[in-house]
């Protein structure tokens, strides 16, 4: 008899296909909470790619592993899972180059305002272009929070590519390992103060939770722009709305939010220095 993978949501028709071929593959057909408790306890394995509730993992008594589609492991209660003797599995290269390029990409769209103009233009007003002043990015300085994977691969890119000057804070890492990956170490309060650009790469823990919140964005430099292509958690939204109303701020480009999908009418998504993306950084083929 042939194991059943209960799959979350779809992923890649190629990862399908591999897979079916060794096992017997389920995508939820209800993608909630309660569509999760009722099919998991037939499934041998779970490819996560939505929050999973302990209580679910408990339900799943034929588990054999969990998987997570992806880089973050915030989606699985991971204690639960040891308890149960359940390995968890993930894919920490999997997606590198593609939130990198994604971090760039908005970066320089932030920097050159390209989504306000291209709005005005939609909206019927050429002339906007009379009020646009953007800014080159070559000799710029970015501060990454967290310099793993992606972050190491930002610094590559901005310092090869642009010329910018990189900075880099985390705590993981000491001075010299932060150099080995292509930043000057700094403390937060010194890369934020000194920084154009900030971009977040951290896990979301307890111990980062807003770690953009009204305080430390109060010590980033006037105008500078936020990218947080991590996780939603990462960032006081109210606080980010506020900066960015009040001019504290250039511009936040931000692949994840606090709540996913955003409640109607949520502030920052109003503002005009803002771009947004569904979560969808690491998606390329």
């Amino acid at each position: 008899m042939r194991d059943i993978v209960l799959i979350t949501h779809a992923i890649h028709p190629d990862a399908m296909t591999r897979l079916e071929r060794d096992a017997n593959v389920r995508v939820l057909a209800d993608p909630s909470i309660a569509g999760l408790m009722a099919e998991i306890p037939a499934a041998d394995a779970l490819l996560v790619r939505m929050p999973i509730p302990p209580e679910a993992i408990r339900a799943g008594r034929r588990l054999r592993v969990v998987a997570r589609h992806g880089v973050g492991l915030d989606y699985i209660p991971v204690e639960t899972c040891t308890e149960q003797k359940i390995p968890v599995v993930f894919t920490p290269d999997a997606n590198t180059e593609s939130v990198a390029e994604h971090v760039v990409g908005t970066m320089i769209a932030l920097a050159h305002q390209v989504a306000r103009a291209d709005r005005a233009v939609r909206a019927g007003r050429w002339d906007v272009r009379d009020g646009l002043m953007g800014i080159d990015i070559r000799g710029r300085t970015i501060g990454i929070v967290g310099v793993g994977r992606i972050g190491t691969r930002v610094a590559q890119i901005c310092r090869g590519a642009f010329d910018m000057h990189v900075l880099g804070f985390d705590p993981h890492l000491d001075a010299q390992a932060i150099e080995a990956r292509g930043a000057e170490p700094r403390t937060l309060e010194a890369l934020l103060a000194e920084s154009d650009f900030v971009t977040l790469h951290t896990p979301s823990t307890a111990q980062t939770r807003h770690l953009l919140d009204a305080q430390t964005i109060g010590q980033m430099k006037r105008g500078a722009f936020v990218i947080n292509h991590a996780r939603g958690a990462l960032i006081d939204t109210a606080a980010l709305a506020d900066a960015l109303k009040a001019g504290r701020l250039g511009g936040a480009a931000v692949d994840v939010l606090e709540v996913e999908p955003p409640p109607p009418g949520l502030e920052l998504l109003q503002l005009d220095n803002v771009i947004t993306t569904p979560h969808s950084a690491a998606l390329t083929d």
